[in-house]
């Protein structure tokens, strides 16, 4: 069993490099437009913080039936569930972008905390980049099939051709590179849109256990939804919170929001692997229940811990190390890039408590006990993060703001760590 964690977080890993790096090329890319630019384009990509929340309701409860499906032999299960995922889930995305229109206004306005310069750029930069989302959603369901049968890797050459084909077509289509006009924020939107859609022929290459393709929704996809429904309110309340909390950056000041994003965007490209970790420990994990071998799960838990200190220590120390740095990177502005040092320092400080934190939820989930990360993740992002933010931002300014990363992510991994001993194997939830 050793290593299992980690071989199988490896592909994981490398496919969310590729997003992160992505991300980073699109904000070096909208960097060179404006400050204000930045700030709205961050702005908007909160929205598919709440697309991620919605299309989890699948991805969660697909890996944890399909994970344990399979390691209990039940290929038919395993086939309709992945299959009547995917028919459910590109009916939802169409139906978030066919009422786009009424809905994403409003959406802006709010989020852009009534700016007016940063509400208009945000909503022509979302209202092409949401043309992404039906492919967005259906590589997550084929990502998720393939890792549940543990062939990471077809999801991680997905990842890489879209960001190799975003890193091309964002510069060039926001900046006017290769002879393409110059279209700013509308054009990286349309940019980010069209990679998505190169992924998806990826899949073609590499089979599954069985045939892929969309079926009519049974009995069984309720079950899978009910397993991701947890996981899915947990998005939505994380979604809520993270609303609330970059609410109170937006009530620090145009500068603070985009010294934010770019906070962000760079810690994404560290620390996003760590949910690679979560999710590998989920897929065996499950396999485990599954096969009813229920007596090695303490050892994949302590495996993907392990592996999330191992990897979150690195990460806490080369925030730190190039946080002087960055900012200047991305902006001419001093005050935002001294503002981007405060913010790397202070998630730097939060990082080890993610990292422990996420590999519980990865065994929670593969134990089909899904409800128990929305339970910890529900009280601390909320108490702990978008409450506090707002009772320490008139005070403390961003910096307040930017603290509650700490508290809330230690928050979860004492909560996780109370959690599991107290209860362990009433945890152990067969779906399949």
């Amino acid at each position: 069993m050793s290593g299992e964690v980690r071989r199988l977080a490896l592909p994981i890993l490398i496919g969310m490099v590729s997003d992160s790096v992505l991300s980073l090329v699109s904000l070096i890319s909208v960097s060179r437009l404006s400050d204000e630019a930045v700030a709205a384009t961050g702005l908007a990509s909160y929205f598919f913080f709440i697309v991620n929340s919605l299309a989890s309701i699948f991805n969660i409860g697909l890996l944890i039936v399909a994970s344990q499906a399979y390691g209990a032999g039940k290929i038919d299960a395993l086939r309709k569930a992945v299959n009547e995922s995917l028919t459910l889930s590109l009916i939802t995305s169409l139906i978030l972008y066919v009422t786009s229109f009424i809905w994403l206004p409003p959406y802006i306005n709010v989020m852009s905390g009534s700016n007016p310069q940063i509400a208009e750029l945000a909503t022509a930069y979302l209202s092409y980049r949401i043309l992404s989302v039906p492919a967005l959603m259906l590589n997550q369901v084929l990502a998720t099939a393939y890792r549940a049968v543990d062939k990471p890797w077809p999801s991680a050459y997905a990842s890489i051709a879209i960001s190799a084909s975003g890193c091309i077509l964002i510069p060039s289509m926001a900046l006017g590179f290769f002879g393409s006009p110059a279209l700013g924020v509308i054009g990286a939107g349309m940019a980010s849109a069209i990679s998505q859609y190169v992924g998806l022929p990826t899949y073609l290459f590499f089979k599954l256990p069985f045939r892929i393709g969309f079926s009519i929704p049974s009995n069984l996809i309720v079950r899978v939804l009910a397993v991701g429904a947890p996981a899915a309110l947990e998005r939505v309340v994380a979604s809520v919170g993270q609303n609330i909390y970059i609410n109170a950056v937006a009530k620090s000041g145009s500068l603070a929001l985009a010294a934010h994003n770019i906070g962000i965007t760079v810690e994404s490209l560290v620390i996003n692997p760590i949910f690679a970790v979560s999710i590998a420990t989920s897929a065996k994990t499950g396999h485990r229940v599954g096969a009813n071998n229920v007596m090695e799960l303490s050892n994949l838990l302590k495996e993907g811990i392990k592996v999330s200190v191992s990897w979150m220590g690195g990460a806490t120390l080369l925030l730190i190390a190039i946080s002087p740095f960055v900012g200047r990177f991305f902006t001419q502005n001093p005050e935002i890039a001294k503002l981007v040092t405060a913010y790397l320092i202070l998630a730097a400080i939060s990082e080890l408590g993610l990292g422990v934190a996420q590999a519980f939820y990865g065994a929670f989930r593969g134990m089909g006990s899904t409800w128990a990360p929305l339970a910890i993740s529900s009280a601390t992002v909320i108490l702990l993060r978008a409450t506090l933010a707002q009772l320490l931002q008139p005070y403390y300014g961003v910096l307040g703001v930017w603290f509650t990363q700490i508290t809330d992510m230690y928050g979860r991994t004492v909560a996780s760590i109370l959690l599991y001993k107290m209860l362990k194997n009433k945890l152990i939830i067969k779906v399949v």
